[in-house]
């Protein structure tokens, strides 16, 4: 159990979350509100935020505006430099909380080709832009009198300071930020080769050499307390076509690929705005679908001509269709299992799921929720009182920790968005 447990969500507003059981969770993102050059933003939602947030605090969950994200943080680089552009982006986060009952808001400035980089000064920009937002929020407490939250959607790395290198103290921005959730997904599948969409640990010397382990060591080294941060899990894995035949290896989760493969029946064609590229596919499969199109019977068994292996290092499953050559990386309830041990263990805040509605019959959260046993009482006093000086220095390092098990596969009968790379500042 962990004692104030976080068990977060993001709620894409463009997706049908009526079905969700808010039950499952202590905190809902509902993603993504995007500011505009002049510090205003905008929240274009398919769902009436009012009564979404009505539904979920009688679900006993409390409700953030999650701001940014990677088509949303176009501008916040320019924002965060000026006063008076922060002021209007500060006091429209506090109007707009307020006016919607809203417990917080959650702030995730996503690297992408659409951004403007700063790299002597923006995390600098971030720091005041939270002292000066956590001073705003504590003037306009719930009307039950609990403070509204300040959370942070952060990279695998700590911020960026002015050497390029990732800051080596960032204990300044827990002063004033109640917790970050570290976005430890999307790590491999824009290489040459597959690998573990959201791997536990990484292979030395194969693939991006990143993962949850070294995620939350290189912010608990970098001087930002555990039990301020929530870990990322993704419900959601990335497909890709293989070169070869990937079941000839079946121990060997990266092989050659030829690019993205379509995704489940939700992926569609979509023009990246941030790169200019032509319309693709994103690759999602939600886990969901990988159980409603049929590609799994069960948890962890697969209908033919589909396949499933164990990844040992990552301890990550992945599917593979020798038919088509077509490669999934995903979670399941062995992964999320193995993830939510580590959370646990490292003495974590909890973890934050993209996304709420990507689950099939709870399968997911129950193993999350079984392993953090969160109190939902308890969530209603999680701002920590600034204090100290706000300081930052550079570079800072990683470590991790890699078990073991054994490769495994599966067989019985049937076929085959989110388009994000989470690098935050």
């Amino acid at each position: 159990m962990v004692a104030g447990g976080i068990v977060a969500g993001y709620a894409p507003a463009w997706k049908d979350i009526s079905s969700v059981d808010m039950s499952k969770f202590t905190h809902i993102n509902l993603a993504y509100a995007e500011p505009r050059a002049n510090g205003t933003f905008a929240l274009e939602s398919s769902y009436n935020v009012d009564e979404l947030a009505d539904k979920i605090h009688r679900a006993g969950a409390r409700v953030l505006l999650s701001l940014g994200g990677y088509s949303g943080s176009a501008h916040l680089s320019d924002i965060l430099k000026y006063s008076d552009s922060r002021g209007t982006l500060i006091s429209g986060v506090v109007d707009y909380l307020k006016t919607h009952n809203l417990d917080g808001v959650d702030v995730d400035w996503v690297s992408s080709e659409c951004n403007k980089v700063d790299v002597q000064n923006d995390a600098s920009n971030l720091l005041v832009f939270v002292r000066e937002l956590r001073q705003a929020l504590d003037s306009a407490v719930m009307p039950s009198g609990a403070k509204r939250l300040l959370a942070l959607g952060v990279g695998m790395t700590p911020f960026t300071g002015p050497n390029g290198q990732p800051l080596s103290d960032v204990s300044g921005f827990a002063n004033w930020v109640d917790y970050i959730n570290i976005l430890a997904y999307d790590v491999n599948g824009q290489q040459s080769n597959t690998g573990p969409n959201a791997p536990l640990n990484f292979e030395y010397g194969r693939g991006v050499q990143q993962s949850l382990v070294t995620a939350i060591d290189s912010w608990t080294q970098a001087k930002f307390p555990a039990n301020q941060i929530t870990a990322g899990l993704a419900f959601y894995g990335r497909s890709s076509m293989a070169k070869t035949d990937m079941s000839m290896q079946p121990w060997n989760v990266y092989q050659a690929q030829e690019g993205v493969a379509r995704g489940d029946n939700d992926d569609g064609l979509w023009a990246d705005r941030c790169t200019g590229n032509p319309a693709s596919y994103s690759g999602v499969w939600s886990y969901g679908n990988l159980r409603k199109q049929n590609l799994l019977q069960s948890a962890d068994t697969a209908v033919s001509p589909w396949q499933r292996y164990w990844d040992s290092v990552s301890l990550t499953p992945w599917l593979f269709n020798p038919s088509s050559k077509v490669f999934i990386s995903y979670d399941d309830q062995s992964s999320i299992s193995a993830k939510v041990s580590h959370v646990v263990g490292k003495g974590l805040r909890g973890v934050t799921v993209y996304d709420i509605t990507m689950d099939y019959n709870n399968e997911l959260i129950s193993v999350v929720w079984g392993a953090i046993k969160p109190d939902n009482a308890e969530q209603t006093s999680l701002s920590p009182l600034p204090k100290s000086s706000e300081t930052f220095s550079w570079p800072s390092s990683s470590s991790q920790t890699t078990p073991t098990p054994t490769p495994s596969s599966s067989s019985n009968s049937s076929s085959s968005v989110v388009h994000v790379l989470w690098n935050v500042l």
